[in-house]
């Protein structure tokens, strides 16, 4: 059964969205327990027609809690955005259901009918939305002496990355088309391998579910780079903020300040081998390297390999996102297996499935919501240490022809499609 939430007969069918904002309003409904005696304390005052001062402050640490963190800012305002022709008391009321189903939810003991209780709502909402004067609330009797909340607010703002509607095409089993089709329409496959549609069933494909464990307290992705000294047509050599790594640095601040991943980006140089660049032995170390961070943090369920492209010197991949121009990605594929040989038994890939089937839905998905923006699904002989768990994926940002600019732009899209994936759209 599809969870929603009930406000006055309606039921808004939110899915993970209405999950992922519960997640989000952790923090708020915490501090709500906390303060939740100095809010009694400010009814029974009011009662009497005399607020507390010193409770009015407790609320306004209460929002000043939300404030002050920008992931659930931006959570916020992109559910806000995804449902831009709910009035604002609908809104207000989505965020007061939200917090309620929680708190009833929780080991945590709120009185919800407190009347009391909508007015930390309301507060609440003014504060995280700032998006024009608030209504002055019974609470708001102390004149608040900085404007720090809408600086920060403005802030996040900028930092959100739209989210698309669907331009493109939905594919689904019915219209997707035989396997051989679909390897004609979105694969490169080299000659020295082979996909067979038994390595990649398509119904079992399309229906395979993938989902980013846990909550964000403790990491859930790894973003690493095999060939961490990849630079773009205009890096600085000596600056690895505008190599590969620099746009690992931006899909890292997507997926936590967005979406609210708990991140790790892992910025070892492991194609730099007894002192000379070796790009060939860098799998041998960073397969070493990721299964340490791995072992010593299980609660990872996503690991990326991001890589930037070799192309012909006249060759640009490019193409325009929210106005900007940007790289093409690639998803790559190993099948360990040599066409003539058969399979690289050193190189088995117990997941080889799970990464075929992750990286098909990635490409429908962008198919569907950034239609230019991905290149021919590319599938190789080795392995490439796609082994190393079930959620894993080598991408391909750009290309040596691209600017660094270009490819930090991709990487907005790429986490889009990242949360859309893991979340089941």
């Amino acid at each position: 059964m599809q969870q929603g939430i009930h406000v006055n007969g309606w039921r808004l069918n939110v899915k993970e969205k209405t999950f992922q904002v519960i997640v989000s309003v952790l923090i708020i409904v915490l501090s709500i327990y906390i303060a939740s005696k100095c809010i009694n304390t400010i009814v029974k005052d009011k009662a009497k027609g005399n607020i507390n001062e010193a409770a009015v402050q407790t609320a306004n640490f209460l929002v000043g809690e939300i404030i002050e963190n920008t992931s659930i800012l931006t959570q916020y305002m992109i559910y806000m955005e995804n449902h831009g022709d709910l009035s604002e008391e609908m809104k207000k009321q989505i965020l007061e259901s939200v917090v309620t189903e929680y708190i009833n939810g929780s080991e945590y003991s709120y009185d919800t009918n407190d009347p009391g209780y909508k007015q930390v709502v309301q507060l609440i909402y003014d504060k995280v939305n700032a998006t024009e004067q608030p209504e002055t609330t019974q609470l708001e009797t102390v004149e608040e002496t900085t404007t720090q909340p809408q600086t920060k607010v403005e802030e996040a703002k900028k930092e959100l990355v739209p989210i698309p509607k669907m331009t493109g095409t939905k594919y689904t089993k019915d219209n997707l088309g035989s396997f051989k089709k679909v390897i004609e329409r979105f694969y490169t496959v080299t000659a020295a391998t082979t996909i067979r549609e038994s390595d990649m069933p398509l119904d079992k494909a399309l229906s395979e579910k993938f989902k980013i464990k846990g909550n964000n307290k403790k990491p859930q992705i790894l973003i690493y780079h095999t060939h961490s000294m990849e630079t773009f047509s205009n890096s600085n050599s000596e600056d690895k903020n505008t190599t590969i790594i620099g746009v690992g640095n931006r899909l890292e601040k997507v997926l936590s300040k967005q979406f609210g991943y708990n991140v790790i980006h892992d910025k070892t140089t492991y194609d730099i081998v007894n002192g000379v660049l070796d790009r060939n032995e860098a799998y041998t170390q960073s397969e070493k390297g990721v299964k340490k961070i791995l072992k010593d943090n299980p609660s990872i369920s996503l690991v990326l390999d991001i890589h930037r492209d070799g192309v012909n010197d006249n060759t640009h991949l490019v193409t325009e996102i929210n106005g900007k121009p940007t790289a093409k990605i690639m998803f790559l594929n190993g099948m360990s297996r040599f066409k003539e040989s058969g399979d690289i038994s050193y190189l088995h890939n117990d997941y080889l499935f799970e990464n075929l089937a992750l990286t098909l839905q990635m490409k429908l998905a962008a198919e569907a919501y950034y239609p230019d923006f991905t290149r021919r699904n590319y599938i190789n002989a080795y392995e490439y240490n796609l082994g190393v768990c079930r959620q894993c994926m080598l991408i391909e940002i750009g290309a040596q022809t691209n600017t660094y600019q270009e490819a930090v732009n991709a990487a907005e899209p790429l986490a889009v499609l990242i949360d859309k994936v893991m979340r089941g759209e």
